[in-house]
């Protein structure tokens, strides 16, 4: 995700643009395209990318050894291709559909509805053959189709209302202006002129992906240049609202859009799991050549002791033929189906939570780190918006005068009526203009005239400056009879430098830690002398555009304000968000909150939502200056953990510059029961995120918020989370996980984290563990041949291992089995709870002893070693002295068919060990992978694989029974192993995180 919100403001001004025809620009069509690929090249690159993938060079490599005479232990077919283009067609397939899921939604995108002008009228298009250039005509519920300009509006004063959630995720309606001078010559009733119309140049910002900026000029013919800016443009995908149409020109298109420009690229993110098996992967590769090598120079020994044996027609080898071919045959060692297994698997899980009716419209952007939300140590969280419904309710008013309040309230605003409907922008304003109406004040709208009339009471607006993020203030001055007043409203440590002196700084203190957004409220009078020459300077500071002189006017007529009053506006809470925090914390999970808040509003959410406990001691930073805030880590610092640690902007701004105060706050941060940072930018979340990651490099971060000033946080973190539905979809697309509400976090972690994190590990564990049962025999048997590289498995059976006889069950397990399953059955759209969300020891059990492990990986391969050889033994040396009819022993071709169908059954039968849930179909699939294998020998029976098999001799051989007996003795071994690691979790010793 590109940071938008470091602005540059030096970008070049290159597009340009000139009506009525500028030709040259309707060749960058409104096209989007958020595949990877085009149909032609898909199947080039993704062979490309899978053949170039590490495991499969590997098996590349392997199959060029089977090919090779020398090396070849199958005469010279490459048997391994077979299951490698099972394998590799598979994971194609499965990008082909994430590429055609892609496809559709682009061309759901691309066929939408809009009208441009064509020969003297507005005709319907698909927004894809919009170009840039073009002349396009919106209405009202319609989406905009790519970035424009707006020429003009159905309101004669040119405004727009446009709701922007897309962008920002903000559902509050945003005002947005004409360019004033083409208002009429581009109005709908004079579409038929257009083409008359006097030529009209823009030049403007080239594209890029800033949000909330766009610069440029306009020139009608040969008069002055003339400039627009923001408030005339409007971002593709965002929805007119309240006005009857527009009309505006496309400046950017398609790809070029900005929003297009912002959208999330793919992260590298990796989770525990993943790191871990490529580590095992790596070391069990180091474990290969060993034993490859140990093979070579024991056959190379072996066969120069036996030169003089000339029947055996041997003769000296090159010991690294030798060895070419032990890694030929020992190839199975690194299991060729575990890294689609394992996609398969995280992309199946990923289906199952999206399609969860317990938590609605959730998404899955990054499938791999499914199994991560089930080890998260610390989780940071936006707080409006996420911790609240961005849903405001008027509380309290504080006014020495109430009526003149009301006035101000009623006045100084943004909001316009339409249709018999209030609409505005902020959802504070909107509630306290319906407490305006509840007192009897009554806003009626605004004319064309600027008159404004509360009540029947008519009031002339002369002036208004308008609110933005920088002043952190709203002013309008109206006219009243021969008196001028000027209202203002905004925050309270603005107004309070305005108005010099304010006795009544204990209310705002007493609104905020009851956990209510303030506003403060002041007025001002002027005779009409001092406001004919306000507006005499500040009219020519328009003209001169002088934006320094324009501001200083601004606080200037604004100074020495008269106190109004004190407002109180409560942001409601999120459904159950108190019971999941108190979870998350039970779970031992650090909850963060980083808010643009005041530190009181902040803490006295803090209470509500059951994040700060009563018997939480509050340490809260005031001070600014370094010698203060370092006095007062070394006063109060301790290893308590029942503290709530609270920190403004200002503060930890001063902190992350110092490296002392740096490390200070780390080890404080560290002891905390909860952290709340205040006052922060978009900026300094990322930077707390990267800081605690820096610094506890054992602990799992996760990030969640509603809107795109969170964007930053939730790349940075290991797992991020965005909420959607009502508050937009910046979060949410740029995120690697989406639900609708902070409720649903804990299923997403205790549930769907917990089982995957299990299931993945256990499925990992196991591919790894039957290829070992499946390949020991393989060097056993050398030591019966001289190490020779004879084969012991039939090699076209042998390639199904991993396949067809040892497959789907695997598969079957990771995507159904659960701890506590429901009454449901077949749970892949799931419909209630599970328990597993009202057990956050579960979680902390599974985190601080996870299943998957290095020393518990080695226990998996040495186990596998270990059954493979006792197979290898009972089968080989209870058949040595078996006699056929024609009083021949056994050869050792049966022994491997012998061999490998133990081996079959065996690893099938160690699922149950480890398999909380049974259902009648996993049954089915494993006893199915069980007797295919037999049926293919009964299939096969009558063809003459060797001189001597016969496969029904098997079903009276006492040494088939005696092998059946030793495997049920292993799978009941392997159970009574698992549910005694089960008992013995809980006293294990936990992972320890430390600070660095």
């Amino acid at each position: 995700m590109k940071n938008y919100f470091q602005i540059n403001e030096q970008i070049s001004q290159t597009e340009k643009i000139i009506l009525p025809d500028d030709t040259p620009m309707r060749n960058k069509s409104n096209t989007i395209t958020t595949m990877k690929t085009s149909w032609l090249t898909f199947l080039p690159y993704a062979f490309i990318k899978q053949i170039t993938q590490p495991a499969n060079i590997y098996f590349i490599v392997i199959g060029i050894l089977q090919i090779i005479p020398a090396t070849s232990y199958t005469n010279g077919v490459p048997t391994i291709y077979g299951p490698l283009a099972m394998m590799i067609s598979i994971s194609i397939l499965k990008d082909a559909i994430e590429e055609y899921s892609r496809y559709k939604s682009d061309q759901e995108e691309n066929h939408r509805k809009s009208h441009k002008y064509f020969e003297n009228q507005f005709i319907e298009c698909n927004w894809k053959d919009i170009y840039q250039a073009d002349i396009i005509l919106v209405m009202e519920q319609e989406s905009i189709p790519c970035d424009i300009l707006i020429l003009s509006s159905s309101y004669q004063e040119g405004i727009a209302y446009v709701e922007t959630k897309q962008i920002d995720g903000e559902t509050n309606l945003k005002q947005k202006y004409s360019i004033y001078d083409l208002q009429q010559k581009y109005h709908i009733d004079n579409a038929i002129n257009f083409e008359q119309n006097n030529k009209v140049k823009f030049v403007y910002d080239q594209r890029n992906p800033i949000l909330y900026k766009l610069s440029g000029t306009y020139q009608i013919r040969n008069s002055e240049v003339q400039q627009f800016n923001y408030s005339n443009f409007i971002e593709r995908d965002c929805i007119l609202k309240n006005t009857e149409w527009i009309i505006g020109l496309c400046v950017y298109s398609g790809m070029d859009c900005k929003i297009m420009l912002n959208c999330s690229k793919e992260r590298s993110k990796r989770s525990r799991l993943e790191q871990y098996m490529r580590i095992c992967i790596i070391s069990i590769s180091i474990s290969l050549v060993l034993f490859c090598l140990m093979a070579s120079i024991y056959e190379f020994i072996w066969t120069k002791n036996h030169l003089n044996y000339s029947y055996l027609g041997l003769s000296k080898e090159n010991l690294f033929i030798d060895l070419g071919l032990w890694f030929s045959l020992l190839s199975y060692f690194i299991p060729i189906s575990l890294i689609v297994n394992v996609e398969l698997v995280k992309f199946g899980q990923a289906k199952m939570l999206e399609s969860d009716k317990v938590m609605p419209n959730s998404k899955s952007h990054q499938s791999n780190l499914i199994e991560q939300l089930g080890e998260i140590n610390i989780v940071f969280t936006d707080k409006t918006g996420t911790l609240t419904k961005n849903c405001m309710q008027f509380r309290e008013l504080f006014a020495q005068n109430e009526k003149e309040a009301l006035l101000c309230l009623s006045l100084c605003h943004s909001v316009v009526k339409s249709k018999n409907k209030l609409i505005g922008s902020s959802p504070d304003e909107l509630a306290m203009l319906d407490y305006c109406q509840q007192k009897g004040y009554i806003f009626q709208g605004i004319d064309n005239n600027n008159h404004l009339t509360i009540n029947k009471t008519q009031f002339h607006r002369v002036i208004k400056f308008d609110f933005s993020s920088e002043k952190k203030r709203m002013t309008i001055v109206v006219k009243t009879g021969n008196e001028y007043v000027l209202f203002c409203k905004g925050a309270d440590e603005v107004l309070l430098e305005l108005m010099g002196e304010c006795k009544h700084q204990n209310i705002i203190h007493k609104f905020a830690i009851q956990g209510y957004r303030t506003l403060m409220l002041g007025r001002k009078t002027f005779n009409q002398s001092e406001m004919n020459m306000y507006l005499s300077e500040y009219k020519k500071a328009q003209e001169n555009k002088d934006e320094e002189m324009m501001n200083r006017l601004q606080k200037k007529m604004e100074s020495n304000l008269e106190f109004l009053g004190i407002t109180a506006v409560e942001d409601m809470l999120a459904d159950d968000v108190g019971q999941t925090i108190q979870d998350l914390k039970s779970a031992d999970i650090k909850v963060w909150v980083l808010t643009g808040d005041k530190v009181e509003t902040a803490i006295a959410i803090g209470y509500s939502c059951n994040l700060i406990d009563s018997k939480d001691i509050l340490q809260v930073f005031n001070e600014a200056t370094v010698g203060n805030i370092e006095e007062i880590f070394l006063q109060y610092f301790n290893e308590q953990s029942n503290f709530a640690l609270v920190i403004s902007g200002q503060q930890l701004s001063v902190m992350l510059d110092n490296p002392q105060l740096k490390s200070m706050l780390l080890k404080k941060a560290f002891y905390a029961s909860v952290v709340i940072v205040a006052r922060v930018s978009p900026k300094q979340k990322q930077q707390v995120v990267a800081l605690v990651k820096e610094h506890l490099p054992k602990a799992y971060t996760l990030a969640i918020g509603d809107g795109a000033n969170d964007v930053s946080m939730i790349n940075e973190a290991h797992v991020g989370v965005g909420i959607q539905g009502v508050e937009g979809t910046q979060a949410a697309r740029a995120a690697d996980f989406a639900i609708e509400e902070f409720k649903h976090l804990k299923r997403l972690m205790f549930y769907y984290g917990i089982e995957c994190s299990r299931r993945n590990a256990l499925t990992i564990l196991y591919i790894f563990f039957k290829n070992q049962v499946f390949i020991t025999p393989y060097f056993w048997f050398g030591f019966l041949n001289g190490f020779s590289g004879q084969y012991l498995y039939d090699q076209w059976l042998s390639s199904l291992f991993n396949t067809v006889f040892a497959a789907l069950p695997q598969v079957l397990y990771a995507l159904f089995d659960e701890m506590h399953p429901s009454s449901e059955y077949l749970q892949w759209s799931k419909t209630t709870h599970n328990l597993l969300e009202d057990k956050p020891d579960v979680y902390v059990q599974f985190r601080q002893q996870p299943i998957f492990t290095i020393m518990k990986f080695w226990l998996w391969v040495f186990n596998g070693m270990v059954q493979g050889l006792i197979i290898f033994i009972v089968c080989t040396f209870s058949t040595e002295n078996q006699n056929m009819y024609n009083g021949m022993t056994i050869e050792f071709f049966e022994d491997g068919v012998f061999i490998y169908g133990i081996v079959i059954l065996l690893v099938n039968l160690k699922i149950f060990t480890f398999t909380y849930t049974s259902y009648n179909f996993t049954i089915f699939f494993i006893v199915l992978s069980i007797i295919i294998y037999w049926l293919i020998l009964i299939i096969v029976n009558e063809v003459e694989l060797s001189p001597s098999y016969n496969f029904f001799r098997y079903l009276v051989s006492p040494q088939l029974y005696l092998a059946l007996a030793l495997t049920c003795m292993l799978f009941l071994f392997d159970l009574a192993i698992e549910r005694l690691y089960d008992f013995q979790i809980c006293v294990r010793k936990p992972e320890k995180i430390e600070l660095v």
